[in-house]
């Protein structure tokens, strides 16, 4: 069975599950899915144990623990974290073999990252899923922002205008647990009812925050709205532009090496495979492919060149200037 992350407080008022499943690449989803399921653990005298999977582990710590976990709780939390994905050839059979033998009086909590559509079909995730209920914390597209803000806001007695919902989905960019840490302000700030834009924008601090990596999904998405956006952020920041530089040549390194590799007649899924772009990123890359033209990227190769000079002084001019317009100048059309 699967269910939404917004729908586990429903499904908890009508019991535990023996196993959930929770994945995917949203945190905030995943943490108030876990947290919802603890608390309702917790509250009905369930003992806790967490397990963290990582590198060479022993499965059979976790399944002999599960069923020798206190003579004297008869009731048990018991929570898997698997970061990687990947629990190998050991932590596959471990868990099929343990998700079709549930043991009594257990609640298993098994978090797993966003999965490749490959690991989706593998037969301990199908196994898994059979048996457990399943929850998938997905991105909020930035256009279902406002949508899922008012929603939020909802819970604290509180409603906004459509611009002020906008006006708050374009500053928190997609972030969730920023905009669930702003909701949370604006619920001490604010008395209940509806809140007016103006004193939204008072109480609200700027709380996008990018990372230098953002960059390389807005150049090959050929946002140039969000590549000014984030250079901007960064540089209020105080960003190193060596360290920005870096993540903007790697994106156009790739960018040659999968051109060459096409003009060589490599299939594109080779080609993808040998610079172990998954699944998830393909279309992403693609897309740039498409849109980026041999000479615009050659162009590009020969600016960063210019901007590396710059930041290390031994050449005029802004680097923060040239790093903004080799990104527009790469999100144009051919």
């Amino acid at each position: 069975m699967e269910i939404r992350p917004e729908d586990i407080d429903n499904h908890l008022s009508r019991g535990l599950s023996q196993l959930y499943v929770i994945w995917g690449d949203e945190p905030l989803a995943m943490l108030e899915a876990e947290d919802a399921i603890r608390a309702t653990a917790l509250k009905q005298g369930y003992e806790r144990t967490v397990f963290t999977v990582q590198g060479r582990f022993d499965w059979s710590v976790i399944f002999g623990h599960a069923d020798n976990f206190s003579l004297f709780a008869q009731q048990k939390l018991v929570e898997i974290r698997i970061p990687s994905g990947k629990p190998g050839v050991d932590g596959s059979a471990a868990l099929g073999k343990y998700s079709e033998n549930l043991p009594d009086d257990t609640v298993t909590v098994i978090s797993l990252p966003g999965l490749e559509w490959k690991q989706t079909k593998s037969k301990w995730f199908e196994s898994l899923s059979r048996t457990g209920t399943v929850i998938q914390s997905r991105d909020i597209p930035l256009e279902q922002m406002p949508t899922w803000i008012g929603r939020r806001l909802a819970r604290n007695n509180q409603q906004a205008s459509r611009e002020a919902l906008e006006f708050l989905a374009n500053r928190l960019e997609g972030n969730l647990l920023a905009a669930r840490q702003e909701i949370d302000k604006l619920s001490l700030l604010l008395p209940t009812g509806k809140l007016e834009l103006a004193n939204i924008e008072q109480a609200v601090t700027d709380v996008s925050r990018f990372e230098a990596a953002d960059l390389q999904d807005a150049m090959m998405r050929g946002d140039s709205g969000r590549c000014a956006r984030i250079l901007d952020s960064l540089k209020q920041e105080g960003e190193a532009v060596p360290k920005i530089m870096w993540q903007i040549s790697a994106t156009l390194r790739l960018l040659y090496k999968l051109k060459s590799a096409l003009k060589q007649g490599q299939p594109m899924a080779a080609a993808f495979k040998a610079n172990r772009i998954w699944d998830k990123r393909q279309s992403l890359v693609q897309s740039a492919l498409k849109r980026v033209s041999d000479a615009r990227l050659e162009s590009a190769l020969k600016d960063a060149s210019k901007i590396d000079r710059q930041a290390k002084g031994l050449e005029g001019g802004d680097p923060w200037d040239e790093m903004l317009r080799l990104t527009l100048n790469l999100s144009l059309k051919n």
